[in-house]
């Protein structure tokens, strides 16, 4: 992992602390970001973040895991939960 990370609207990630770093040539932050650019410093990439499931299927998913405790069966995870509803077989 590189110490900083791309990010939208040009924006950088201070991977160490999670810190934003606006395009500002004024803001320090970035210029020592641009000096470790120049030194050879290569950002990791912007990775797109997951889609949150829907509203209704975080319900439907924490009602079926309460009913799997009340049967005594270990909880489903979200992402089998969300095989299972799409009729995927290889849910538990």
């Amino acid at each position: 992992m590189a110490e900083y990370q791309l990010s939208t609207f040009d924006v950088v990630v201070r991977t160490a602390d999670q810190v934003f770093i606006p395009n500002d040539p004024a803001n320090l932050d970035r210029m020592e970001y641009e000096a470790w650019l120049a030194d050879g410093g290569v950002p990791d990439p912007y990775v797109e973040p997951s889609p949150s499931p829907a509203p209704e299927t975080t319900v439907l998913y924490d009602h079926e895991n309460r009913l799997r405790a009340i049967e005594g069966t270990p909880p489903l995870a979200l992402g089998d939960f969300v095989d299972k509803m799409k009729g995927k077989s290889n849910a538990v």
